[in-house]
């Protein structure tokens, strides 16, 4: 779908049916507010919206004093020139807080909203802030990638490659290559994938935002590498993204992408204790989610039985609830296979029924696909560890460091309701 609502309720309620939703998070009113700041000031003549947003975001922090979202609302609230007049480190401000509150709304699905707003904000920025609109334009084009519109997304690359080309600006020339090399991945082109994200390690300069890129282009290079087999490089690069990971989020998925590229070269224990590492930090419930399914298959594959236990305990009231439909699904038919792993062929069967209904509801075929090729009677496979560089053997074994009951302990606490199969 392309997204050319021009109003902020009309985006937010296009928003809530596309989803089948009442509303999205305790933060909607914050997005509501914000982008209705925005689209009022977007009509107001030029000399008079500086002004106006400062004051009119003063009154929207002070309206909603938690969380991390009015913190950089609030950075737009100094008019820092005196007179209203157009300020850069406003300028500045209002992005940033442009592409939080954005971020927020993207992350929760709520796409045109999401769009909307940061329209509003390149307007409100102006064309002469040239790597403010590239980074505007590059969140945009992310939000088109991720609803399906690639081609739209890749026009908008375009555009933010054209930006950095012009102005010799290596931050939004790496911004569109990253951009180029995701699309490329989810259509399958993995030589060209490859190629985008190597091309945003080439960046020649430095700051945080580089710093982001190419943490996001390792994890990419982690995804085409592991696809590929791989392993070697896959364990490299994720280990550089985890080196490069500035957020406890970012940590997280890093270390669930890691752990999974363990898992498939038979490193059991690092894959364990990887997954128990992020489900330690909390962070997303996606995360959390795909990291408590990964570390039962993990454990069941070590014959840790007890462990799986206390695993598939944390993850029955999960299995009760809506959303994340997909990673409920995905997790459900992890934990089929970690009670077949260990012979226990009644538990196998009710995960696998959970799993497949999920699954058909939600019409994620690959599940059923896997589901369907799934006997829970028949002989499991016998754990296979594949052979890795002495590098990449080094990742592996750091990651597997420590103790897995301490680590367990932290990650989900000790405490058992069984029956552990219910769900």
């Amino acid at each position: 779908m392309k997204l050319s609502i021009s109003d902020v309720l009309d985006a937010y309620r296009a928003d809530l049916s596309n989803a089948g939703r009442s509303r999205f998070t305790p933060r909607d009113a914050t997005w509501l507010a914000f982008g209705t700041l925005f689209q009022r000031a977007v009509g107001l003549p030029d000399a008079q919206r500086m002004a106006y947003l400062c004051n009119a975001a003063a009154r929207l922090a002070e309206g909603f004093p938690e969380g991390s979202l009015t913190a950089v609302i609030a950075a737009m609230a100094h008019d820092r020139s005196g007179d209203g007049s157009r300020d850069d480190v406003f300028d500045g401000a209002l992005c940033a807080a442009a592409m939080a509150v954005g971020k927020d709304a993207e992350a929760a699905d709520a796409f045109a909203l999401a769009t909307l707003i940061l329209d509003f904000a390149r307007v409100l920025v102006g064309l002469s802030e040239f790597r403010l609109q590239g980074r505007l334009l590059g969140q945009q084009a992310r939000i088109f990638r991720k609803i399906g519109e690639h081609e739209t997304a890749l026009e908008l690359y375009d555009e933010v490659t054209d930006i950095g080309n012009t102005h010799g600006d290596q931050e939004l020339i790496a911004l569109a290559h990253l951009g180029k090399g995701s699309v490329a991945r989810v259509r399958g082109n993995l030589p060209r994938a490859r190629e985008e994200f190597s091309a945003v390690l080439n960046a020649t300069v430095t700051g945080d935002e580089v710093r982001e890129l190419h943490m996001h282009a390792h994890h990419g290079l982690l995804i085409v590498s592991a696809r590929v087999n791989d392993f070697d490089a896959a364990l490299m690069h994720g280990s550089l993204a985890l080196e490069l990971a500035q957020t406890a989020d970012s940590r997280n998925e890093m270390l669930v992408n890691l752990s999974s590229v363990c898992y498939d070269t038979g490193q059991f224990r690092a894959a364990l204790h990887g997954y128990l590492r992020a489900l330690r930090e909390g962070g997303a419930q996606r995360v959390r989610i795909t990291a408590l399914g990964g570390a039962t298959l993990a454990a069941a594959r070590l014959g840790e039985r007890a462990m799986v236990n206390t695993l598939a305990t944390a993850a029955a009231p999960l299995l009760i609830r809506h959303g994340h439909e997909y990673e409920l699904a995905d997790m459900a038919r992890e934990l089929a296979e970690a009670y077949w792993y260990l012979g226990e062929t009644a538990l196998a069967s009710r995960y696998r029924d959970c799993s497949m209904e999920r699954a058909q509801r939600g019409g994620f075929f690959g599940i059923v696909d896997l589901l369907e090729s799934f006997h829970a009677s028949s002989q499991p496979d016998r754990p296979c560890e594949i052979a890795l560089a002495d590098d990449a053997l080094t990742v592996a074994k750091q990651l597997a460091s420590g103790d897995s009951e301490e680590l367990l302990l932290a990650a989900v606490g000790g405490g058992q309701q069984w029956p552990p199969g219910t769900v």
